[in-house]
């Protein structure tokens, strides 16, 4: 089992559902198992020692599952269950060691077979590409989604085959911000430009408030501050043409929009303005019941149940989770537990700022840009970083995006990847450093 066939089989696995994830989560676990009992296995510790970064995100998500665990057995109504996800928590966790191992694998290849891993790669990214939209198509037009192995209908939004709309709308969110980085700088890529129109497509016929509303704020953003000269003109004239067509014209999004504005949508519930601040205030009071460590990953529908009942809020057919993912985090784990997730967050942000100001060493992150700082020629990835950590906080106040397993597979790739990467670029500048010594 070759590092080439693991990578590839995760990032086809990472569209084809949750099932699929779980099946590719098992893969990469066998590849380390086997590959950590070889007489290679320092190359695999070694692109996990090389970075600073990686490693202190490692430690605080093994922290925050352990955290979990213990909030878990402490409470006396789940102290016997297992945690829900555990599994894809600590794919999360792990994944700064997991995937700076993969990724040193991978570039570690020959020139020979590093082609044919990105020309399987393009393979497999036409086909998703396609068959995504085709399916997303599908389901916007007739509504329809699968239930184990039966298409039953479902509402007139894209799910492609993850369990909710939602989940979709988040993960293609992950991508937006490094969609349009390569389309900037590969404007005539046919891939590049097929990513960017799937991804809007997508975008549009999943049918999330929330992530376009963050999208807008970040393309303005982005408009404002990211383009100079005559580009920036032209795009804002686009941009204000676009926001004037949407708000003019009778279309899905503002529709949907408005019918929120307008509390139009049905409600369970008659003692909220929205089903969302029903849940919210149900949360705050179990993190008010449990404020240090908070109620674990153990409890299941029941428990959850009797706290919507003491609110006064038995009429609510549909009981959700907090759709909130920083509220989330406290009810699971409490103040230490989302300071300790909090401060994973403020590593991916250190490797974000490491990578635009071209430090030299780690150490430089925190000092002054000056003639004397070197300014890295990969600084993109960082503003790419930033505005992906951006977009999924923004959006998360609304959602439990970190919670759902299927958009945590796709942070967790990413965020891991950034982070190596940013491991990589540092042990490089220390190398040129030497050598300016010598």
């Amino acid at each position: 089992m070759t590092a080439t066939f693991v990578a590839l089989f995760c990032f086809l696995a990472s569209w084809v559902g949750v099932a699929t994830q779980s099946v590719a989560m098992f893969l990469v676990l066998a590849w380390l198992i086997l590959g950590l009992r070889s007489v290679d296995s320092k190359k695999l510790v070694h692109s996990y020692r090389s970075s600073i970064f990686s490693q202190m995100a490692l430690i605080f998500g093994l922290v925050w599952v352990g955290l979990a665990l213990m909030s878990s057995a402490l409470n006396p109504w789940t102290s016997g269950a297992l945690p829900a996800f555990l599994g894809g928590y600590l794919w999360w966790a792990l994944g700064p060691f997991t995937f700076a191992a993969l990724a040193g694998s991978l570039e570690d290849l020959d020139n020979f077979a590093a082609v044919d891993f990105a020309r399987k790669f393009r393979r497999i990214a036409w086909i998703l590409l396609i068959g995504a939209s085709l399916i997303a198509a599908s389901q916007y037009i007739y509504g329809w989604k699968l239930h184990g192995i039966q298409v039953i209908p479902s509402e007139h939004r894209a799910r492609i085959l993850f369990s909710h709309p939602l989940s979709l709308a988040y993960i293609l969110l992950l991508y937006v911000p490094l969609s349009v980085a390569l389309l900037l700088q590969h404007p005539r890529s046919r891939l590049i430009l097929a990513v960017a129109g799937a991804l809007l497509f997508l975008l549009f016929v999943s049918s999330s408030r929330s992530v376009q509303a963050v999208l807008a704020l970040l393309g303005g953003v982005f408009v404002l501050f990211g383009l100079r000269g005559r580009l920036r003109l032209i795009a804002m004239g686009v941009f204000f043409s676009l926001g004037v067509l949407v708000a003019t014209t009778d279309n899905p999004i503002r529709g949907r929009f408005i019918s929120t504005l307008e509390q139009k949508e049905d409600r369970q519930q008659t003692r909220y303005a929205d089903d969302r601040i029903a849940f919210w205030a149900v949360h705050w009071d179990m993190f008010m019941e449990k404020p240090l460590v908070g109620h674990g990953l153990s409890y299941r529908q029941d428990y959850l149940d009797r706290y919507y009942n003491a609110h006064g809020l038995m009429e609510l057919e549909k009981k959700y989770p907090a759709h909130n993912l920083f509220l989330q985090i406290l009810v699971n784990t409490g103040v230490f537990g989302l300071l300790l997730w909090l401060a994973r967050i403020g590593v991916d942000i250190a490797a974000c700022v490491y990578l635009i100001r071209g430090s030299d060493g780690v150490r430089g992150i925190f000092k002054s840009v000056g003639k004397h700082t070197r300014r890295s020629p990969v600084k993109w990835i960082g503003w790419v970083g930033l505005a992906s950590i951006a977009g999924m906080l923004l959006a998360g106040l609304t959602q439990n995006a970190f919670q759902d397993s299927a958009v945590r597979f796709h942070w967790t790739i990413l965020e891991c990847l950034l982070l190596w990467f940013s491991g990589r670029q540092a042990g490089a500048n220390e190398h040129i450093q030497v050598a300016k010594l010598m």
